[in-house]
């Protein structure tokens, strides 16, 4: 079973990830090719939606990003 992280009023996630992204200089593109080479199957249009807040992401996925971004947990949750 996939654990997703259930946002509901508070949508803060996806804007963090994108923040730490372009914090990073990483295009999406480059970002989605790092997480597919941990073995994390994602699309382009899935991942934009996760920024968008339109998706929740997996715990796995936050988990592969913080090794990526080099941050803490907190950083994914920042209003």
């Amino acid at each position: 079973m996939i654990e997703r992280i259930r946002q509901k009023n508070t949508y803060i996630i996806g804007p963090n990830i994108k923040r730490l992204r372009k914090e990073r200089g990483l295009k999406s593109v480059d970002l989605i090719a790092k997480l597919q080479l941990k073995g994390y199957d994602i699309s382009a249009d899935h991942y934009s939606k996760i920024e968008k807040c339109r998706n929740n992401p997996t715990v796995e996925l936050i988990i592969l990003l913080k090794e990526i971004f080099n941050c803490t947990y907190d950083d994914f949750f920042i209003l």
